[in-house]
């Protein structure tokens, strides 16, 4: 869509003001298409191709009759029917045809921006023709070309870009396409999750509405569609559950951050792929459980620990520590004999007094808890300590902050 409007930008064509929850009109998404049909129809006439009847599925413009009121709930109904079916439609493809408005783009290269649409990887993942429509500029005018190639020789294409960026995740996923026994199920799934969860962020979709129905038909088994709602984080748990028998959940939620959203039934997205962290173990381990109705996914013993980069100090180390409960205690009582001995001044008349009293009793004992404070670290949680700052003398640097840490309990292979 995005790139037909380019088009039909430098053909002059001036948009409508969008409405609510779109970024074009139905009639400008219709002139728009027809912007991108005209471009299409040069280059197969310059190739000299017969004419004739063709069927052209142009997706991501919603398009329907004239007719058809735009606020219609029968045309959202409809587009979220296909959306999840996507991917059967652009198999059963005689050919896909892939296009951008960049000037000589061969549309295999990670920048190119057809490529960071969500929808584009039912759009190609099992194509068997895919037509190459690319701009170029000759004698000052922009033509259009076509380049048909087989669907197996682009994504081989693509995937040595994906070599070439340290895209392994990518990588993946068009191996397990162009050779199926090469990469299990277990690293494919997981692999299509993450560039999923990439590419709609790369198209500004921070919610990912439409994460579930973009995966529905890639995976061994696919959901109903009308299982299929709003909520893309539901409906790639439901994806996920439902393929239990080829991919272990747990090693997506390994490496998941904490979810910002709690009304959605998964955590965060994943942590970005990147070189040294493609072979995470995960630290839960999940089955499916037999059950009358439905087998839900249960994880054992998983629980999300969070990492700081830091040591702090026991904002309650006078209370947590065992070696100065004596100091508690004595601050404890010096503290109520303080408060009792203000209250009767301020009984007998000695307001100022009193009050004084209690001032410097509250600043004493905070004076105490800071100095305690200070002797001891927080042991709770779980810190990274980078051994170019801490060195291999970990425990005796430890026990000069912390005099409980002098003793550490190793666990672990070291």
């Amino acid at each position: 869509m995005r790139s037909a409007a380019e088009l039909a930008r430098e053909a002059g064509f001036v948009p409508a003001p969008a409405p609510q929850g779109r970024e074009y009109t139905l009639p400008d998404r219709r002139t728009i298409s027809k912007y991108f049909l005209r471009l299409y129809c040069s280059a197969t006439r310059s190739q000299g191709n017969p004419d004739r009847t063709e069927y052209v599925w142009l997706d991501e413009f919603c398009l329907s009759d004239d007719q058809q009121p735009p606020n219609d709930e029968a045309i959202a109904a409809q587009r979220s029917t296909e959306l999840g079916r996507l991917a059967d439609i652009f198999r059963g493809a005689h050919q896909v045809v892939v296009f951008c408005h960049e000037e000589s783009c061969d549309h295999t290269r990670l920048q190119c921006i057809w490529g960071q649409r969500l929808f584009t990887i039912p759009e190609i993942l099992h194509a068997e023709k895919v037509v190459r429509l690319t701009r170029r500029r000759q004698d000052n005018t922009m033509t259009a070309k076509l380049f048909p190639t087989t669907g197996r020789a682009f994504r081989l294409q693509m995937q040595h870009y994906a070599a070439l960026a340290n895209k392994w995740h990518l990588y993946a996923i068009f191996q397990h396409t162009i050779n199926a026994g090469a990469v299990p199920w277990q690293v494919a799934i997981h692999a299509l999750v993450v560039e999923a969860i990439r590419r709609d962020e790369a198209g500004d979709f921070h919610d990912h509405k439409f994460l579930g129905k973009a995966l529905n038909g890639l995976l061994p088994r696919r959901a109903r569609l009308s299982d299929l709602g709003n909520s893309g984080w539901n409906d790639l748990a439901w994806l996920l559950e439902l393929n239990q028998g080829f991919y272990n959940a747990a090693s997506l939620a390994a490496v998941c951050s904490i979810s910002e959203d709690n009304s959605v039934a998964w955590l965060g997205k994943p942590i970005d792929p990147a070189a040294g962290n493609e072979r995470l173990e995960p630290v839960v381990t999940a089955f499916p459980v037999s059950s009358d109705l439905d087998p839900p996914l249960t994880i054992i013993a998983g629980e999300t620990l969070g990492l700081r980069k830091h040591l702090k100090r026991d904002a309650s180390g006078l209370y947590n520590n065992e070696e100065i409960k004596g100091l508690k205690i004595l601050s404890w009582w010096v503290a109520v004999v303080l408060v009792l001995i203000s209250s009767i001044l301020v009984g007998s008349g000695n307001l100022k007094g009193g009050l004084t009293l209690y001032y410097l009793t509250a600043v004493i004992y905070c004076i105490v808890e800071l100095l305690a404070s200070t002797m001891y670290l927080d042991r709770e949680g779980w810190v990274f300590l980078e051994d170019s700052l801490w060195g291999d003398n970990l425990e005796a640097k430890l026990g000069e902050q912390d005099n409980n840490l002098r003793t550490l309990t190793r666990w672990g292979p070291f």
